[in-house]
């Protein structure tokens, strides 16, 4: 288990830094989330991204097979939960109740040609697949590390 939540939150590391700076068609257009966000503004974003998932991974390269402190699995405990929280007030109350119709307009420039696999909700906006992917590895970190919490 440890194994495995260390090689997920590498990935999980990489996703959240990466995926706003990518051209892979029909997962992700970097080149349009950088035109609304701006290239600067994007920039210090992921840098600021970068630092709680950043420590994570440092901590558990770090702690990987020996013993953990408390505290560092409470660290990766709490920071799952708020990635997961973000992602959930990010996404899904935007695509299950609705949001201002600017927000609509910027998730759809953000992401528009993405591949979608959920159901349209209206205008709502709705998580593309690689978002539910990055949705699924979250809540897979989590499971793990309250897995781990609790063992």
């Amino acid at each position: 288990m440890e194994t495995l939540f260390t090689v997920l939150i590498a990935v999980q590391f990489a996703v959240i830094v990466l995926h706003d700076w990518l051209e892979i068609p029909g997962w992700t257009h970097g080149h349009q989330v950088q035109s609304v966000v701006g290239r600067a503004q994007l920039r210090l974003a992921t840098l600021v991204n970068a630092v709680f998932p950043g420590t994570a991974v440092a901590l558990a390269l770090y702690y990987w097979r020996k013993p953990k402190p408390e505290a560092v699995i409470d660290y990766w405990a709490v920071y799952c939960a708020i990635t997961a929280l973000a992602a959930a007030i990010m996404w899904y109350l935007p695509y299950l109740f609705g949001c201002s119709q600017r927000r609509k307009q910027l998730y759809a420039k953000m992401y528009a040609g993405t591949r979608q696999i959920l159901p349209a909700r209206g205008d709502n906006p709705r998580p593309n697949l690689l978002h539910v992917c990055f949705h699924l590895l979250f809540a897979a970190n989590l499971i793990l590390i309250v897995s781990m919490r609790f063992a």
